[in-house]
């Protein structure tokens, strides 16, 4: 795994790494019942902002803060969560997918985008990644999913642009300082 972290401080995304970790935690750390309440939606400057389905829930999972952050903190192994937010919103319905079985023309591709890897078990998890990848897409478009038109990127909502794309496209035509 020590190998995994250098990589992704070579590119600079070891914090964000981390950001995800976080959130990847809460449904272990709230309970999958829980998890379908309320939703964890952004990790930044150790404060933690879960998406809940209503003011009840919020003013219940409120009264357990403390223990919430203190099980993600003791999970993640240093105190990186100081604050728990949660805040009214809709939580979407999550789709249940299935991979697709594993394409031979996706492994050829991977073949040839990392062929200059060298070393073996670099390499050997690019390609499984890429691939899996390359299925989950799959996966994705035949339940419903689109491709945005700007990126490329698979994704469910409204419009032709991914939500990735849509904040960028708001911060393109914000004022500058």
């Amino acid at each position: 795994m020590n190998w995994v972290r250098g990589v992704l401080r070579t590119y600079g995304l070891e914090r964000e790494f981390e950001n995800q970790q976080v959130l990847l935690l809460w449904p272990k750390v709230a309970g999958e019942q829980t998890a379908r309440v309320a939703q964890a939606t952004k990790f930044s400057n150790g404060v933690l902002t879960v998406s809940v389905s209503s003011s009840t829930v919020m003013h219940e999972l409120s009264l357990l803060r403390r223990r919430y952050i203190e099980r993600i903190n003791k999970l993640i192994g240093d105190p990186r969560v100081q604050e728990l937010r949660f805040i009214p919103g809709q939580i979407p319905q999550r789709r249940t997918i299935t991979l697709p079985p594993p394409n031979h023309a996706h492994l050829a591709e991977a073949e040839t985008l990392f062929s200059t890897v060298t070393d073996p078990r670099l390499r050997q998890s690019f390609l499984r990644l890429y691939e899996t990848l390359r299925r989950r897409e799959e996966a994705l478009l035949a339940a419903g999913g689109k491709r945005c038109v700007r990126c490329g990127a698979v994704f469910f909502g409204e419009g032709d642009l991914c939500p990735g794309c849509r904040f960028d496209q708001f911060a393109d035509v914000r004022p500058k300082d």
